[in-house]
């Protein structure tokens, strides 16, 4: 074989094999876990062992799953994935899940907010729209963007403080100290995606 052939071929066998990667890339699907709990969320998929991962407490977290290779992925009647979330005990071995954590059917790009159930030993799940989700609010210094050691309405405006800005500012100046931005984060509701 010549090497005009052999590099022909190996040409050839470059593209099909890119052809096979961005085929299996188009068949990508995810959904995002935002874990409010205080523990390690388990996922994976119901009708098998496959794991999808472990997320960290108070994280967001894409779990991705490529049905060319796993086929219980988003694999139910209209493209849903069957699945389910567990709140993963310390010693790494229990789980507890609630009653609307065992069997999730969910649609790629689903977002499922985990929270501590009321008994206090297992979690509840929820799918909920993306524009509930928020970013974790920064430390005072990254918020103080411009170092002046004070948080103005611009800079509130920019981690999600704009709104009732006047109710954290108990001096009315117009501006956060470190004291004030430490009272209006402790006043966010932890349940709603901040602070993380």
């Amino acid at each position: 074989m010549s090497i005009t052939n052999i590099l022909k071929t190996g040409i050839l066998l470059a593209v099909l094999l890119a052809m096979t990667a961005t085929s299996a890339t188009a068949e990508e699907k995810l959904f995002t876990v935002i874990n409010h709990t205080d523990a390690i969320i388990r996922v994976w998929g119901k009708s098998n062992d496959f794991k999808f991962g472990r997320i960290k407490p108070k994280t967001i977290a894409d779990c991705t799953c490529n049905s060319l290779y796993n086929k219980d992925c988003f694999d139910k009647k209209g493209g849903k994935a069957k699945i389910k979330l567990a709140l993963e005990d310390k010693n790494g071995k229990d789980l507890y899940s609630g009653d609307t954590c065992t069997k999730l059917y969910v649609d790629p790009g689903t977002f499922i907010d985990v929270t501590p159930d009321t008994d206090g030993r297992h979690i509840k799940c929820a799918i909920i729209d993306k524009y509930e989700i928020r970013q974790p609010i920064p430390s005072f210094e990254k918020a103080d963007t411009n170092k002046d050691g004070k948080i103005d309405e611009q800079e509130a405006e920019a981690i999600q403080l704009k709104a009732n800005f006047k109710d954290y500012d108990h001096d009315l100046n117009n501006e956060l100290n470190p004291k004030e931005f430490d009272r209006a984060i402790n006043k966010i509701n932890i349940f709603r995606g901040v602070p993380f």
